[in-house]
């Protein structure tokens, strides 16, 4: 009777687990069946047909390509590392104030449910010649006109791009970082600190190591998103040379059909540098896993 009833309650955990998965196991799978079609229409003629490889060979040789990736992987640079520094600064603050932690908490979740669209709007309205900030340097008698204030918005630097996105993910990592702070940490903190450990010693010598793996696992996630969306980059940046993903879709609405293989290359390349930082994040959280349930015992 007994076991059959411990049968009955593994059985029910077992459907309510994969009930809780089924969601994600979803978007993975319309991710992988996404990016085999990728890798399908990448192999093939501009009409599907056939299989060559001429869309990667010459991906190397295309300067606008090349300068294409680069440009992205510098905005997912910046933005991961302006982030990161952000989401520090602001957990060193408020890491030992309850009440502050609180209210940045509900300020980063605020921050989360905006799209990056609006996001990317409001910042077109701010940083653009004929914004918010350009009007207030002419009105504060810095600027003559609208063309001295700089490009900030579709410029070379991608300066509004970048703004956007650690406006956008500093949050994220804020969370993650809070929520790696667990009372383990603080009383360590705590310990440290009625030996005589002053405050900088405390965040070098405890707190950062501790919050390293998942400050980590945070960058890597920051990164693949940056590096991959569109959003962003297609409001914000500037019309030459354009963001690994702007110059995917620009190619694939290209009348020439020998475009569209090379466009869904440079999703499949998107795609690989997106799952290599998945891979390395679900590696580091497993690892972070184990270390906490190591230390509760």
């Amino acid at each position: 009777m007994e076991a059959a009833r411990a049968d009955g309650l593994m059985t029910t955990h077992r459907t309510r687990g994969l009930l809780l998965v089924l969601p994600a196991l979803t978007v993975v799978a319309l991710a992988c069946c996404g990016l085999a079609l990728a890798v399908r229409g990448s192999l093939a003629d501009g009409l599907g047909n056939g299989w060559s490889t001429a869309a990667y060979a010459g991906l190397p040789d295309d300067p606008v390509l090349v300068g294409s990736l680069l440009l992205s992987l510098r905005i997912a640079a910046f933005s991961t590392a302006g982030s990161a520094v952000l989401a520090l600064a602001v957990v060193g603050a408020v890491s030992t104030a309850r009440r502050a932690r609180g209210a940045v908490e509900a300020v980063a979740r605020a921050t989360l449910a905006v799209p990056h669209a609006l996001a990317a709007a409001a910042f077109a309205l701010l940083l653009a010649g004929s914004g918010l900030v350009s009007r207030l340097t002419r009105a504060a008698g810095w600027t003559d006109e609208p063309a001295d204030f700089p490009a900030l918005v579709a410029g070379e630097g991608q300066v509004a791009v970048v703004l956007s996105y650690v406006w956008k993910e500093a949050p994220f990592v804020v969370l993650m970082l809070l929520a790696a702070h667990t009372p383990a940490v603080r009383d360590l903190e705590t310990a440290v600190r009625t030996l005589g450990a002053g405050r900088w010693q405390r965040l070098r010598h405890v707190t950062w190591p501790l919050l390293a793996p998942a400050l980590l696992e945070a960058c890597l996630l920051v990164f693949a998103f940056t590096f991959a969306a569109y959003e962003v980059p297609a409001l914000l940046g500037a019309t030459a040379p354009r963001a690994l993903p702007v110059e995917a879709v620009e190619l694939y609405r290209s009348v020439e059909l020998a475009d569209r293989p090379r466009s869904l290359a440079l999703a499949v390349v998107i795609g690989a540098v997106v799952a290599l930082a998945a891979l390395a994040a679900a590696v580091i959280s497993r690892r972070l896993l184990r270390a906490r349930v190591g230390a509760g015992r």
